[in-house]
């Protein structure tokens, strides 16, 4: 805006023009969150099962890796007591 503010033939297109680029501080966040929910998209994709070598998920999170209530082989590491998950 500086070039135009202190001429006197300024005209509102003159602003107009100007004043195109300018966006307001929400849009240009909101503009900076979209790019980068974009960009986690495409890291989360290219993630890679280390069980499976599939796409999309970690092993932690794997499908195919969930083997429902199975009981430990082991003893609690917590309380030496039984065999059950320390987490129940």
């Amino acid at each position: 805006l500086d070039p135009i503010c202190n001429r006197a033939d300024v005209e509102l297109s003159d602003y107009i023009k100007a004043c195109i680029n300018i966006s307001s501080e929400q849009f240009k966040a909101e503009l900076i969150a979209t790019v980068i929910v974009q960009q986690l998209q495409v890291a989360r994709a290219a993630i890679k099962c280390f069980e499976w070598r599939e796409l999309g998920h970690i092993r932690k999170q794997c499908p195919k890796g969930q083997k429902g209530n199975k009981k430990p082989s082991k003893p609690c590491p917590r309380c030496q007591k039984g065999f059950h998950w320390s987490n129940q």
